[in-house]
């Protein structure tokens, strides 16, 4: 029997809870469920639910800064292009998707193959030594891959001399930015925190990591400048190809430059005067940029026209 609580008892203290008694039916159960690992469908799926919410999150983050990378890049690159033919990249109105979509021209065959074997083969660290080679063979591969761990002490020095000598270099200035950049990486990866040989402290790392993003950041810059002025050479030296634009005007216009032929089509017609020999830069909300046949970039014009109701525009194909 169990004993009533008494007065004395409660002011001493001295009471204690008394533990649950489960019955035969919930204890059997509680041995099954220590004895198979279940937990209750709450707790279970609570982890899952937390797991799912930080990939989705992470993927969320992932996402952003690529779009966001994108649209630098692809900044840079159409700025440098309109800027060969003396155009102002925000004053195009040019939006934020189409930035985007443009650093695509950046994406070139041997640069997508070298970056897919770079990341596998930092995933894998140990699969090209790691194949059935014949053993001259697999001692080439290994001592290859013990120099190039210290390929930082021929990349550092290469890349300083490229920014000492930029006058002559700047041409490839993002490989010295490259070079930097995986020298830095390089060292980073195989050097100690100390004689001890315990990792880099956090404060190492963090620098280690900010300059070397900093420096990779910086030449792809460089080569997306780069792409875009010799995406623009390349259209300035074959307008012929673009589009043909004709203008159909009420009123003579003062369109004069090698390769433009203005003709008049009499007092009859409406639009009297026609222009020809012009090709097709960009066209945005209503206003023609267009280059004459003969333009060069040391002193041809780009053509401004805005469309009105005294101008007309017939597009044609250009020269195959």
């Amino acid at each position: 029997m169990t004993r009533r609580p008494t007065r004395r008892h409660l002011r001493a203290g001295v009471l204690r809870p008394s533990r649950v008694r489960l019955g035969p039916t919930r204890r059997a159960r509680a041995a099954a469920a220590r004895r198979t690992g279940l937990r209750p469908a709450a707790e279970a799926s609570a982890p899952a639910e937390r797991s799912t919410t930080a990939l989705l999150a992470t993927v969320a983050a992932q996402a952003s800064l690529i779009t966001a990378v994108m649209f630098y890049l692809g900044a840079v690159y159409l700025t440098a292009f309109y800027h060969y033919f003396r155009l102002d990249l925000f004053a195009l109105g040019i939006g934020f998707p189409e930035l985007a979509v443009q650093a695509l021209n950046l994406v070139r065959r041997p640069l997508l193959m070298a970056v897919t074997v770079t990341a596998y083969a930092v995933l894998r660290p140990g699969l090209v030594t790691g194949l059935p080679w014949p053993e001259p063979v697999a001692r080439l591969l290994r001592r290859t891959g013990a120099r190039a761990r210290h390929a930082d002490l021929l990349l550092m020095p290469a890349g300083l001399a490229t920014l000492a000598l930029w006058r002559w270099t700047h041409p490839y200035g993002w490989a010295a930015a490259l070079a930097l950049a995986l020298g830095l990486a390089l060292a980073h990866r195989r050097t100690t925190g100390g004689p001890d040989g315990r990792a880099p402290r956090a404060p190492g790392r963090t620098a280690a990591t900010s300059v070397t993003g900093l420096l990779a950041m910086w030449a792809v810059t460089l080569a997306a400048n780069d792409l875009g002025v010799a995406e623009a050479d390349l259209t300035g030296r074959d307008i012929v190809r673009r589009t043909a634009v004709v203008l159909l005007t009420t009123e003579r216009l003062s369109l004069a430059g090698p390769g433009i032929h203005v003709e008049d089509l009499g007092k009859g017609a409406h639009f009297r005067y026609r222009y020809t020999g012009l090709r097709r830069l960009i066209e945005r909300d209503g206003r023609y940029y267009l280059l004459p046949l003969g333009w060069t970039p040391a002193t041809g014009t780009t053509y401004v026209i805005d469309i009105g109701d005294d101008i007309r525009v017939e597009l044609m194909p250009g020269a195959r």
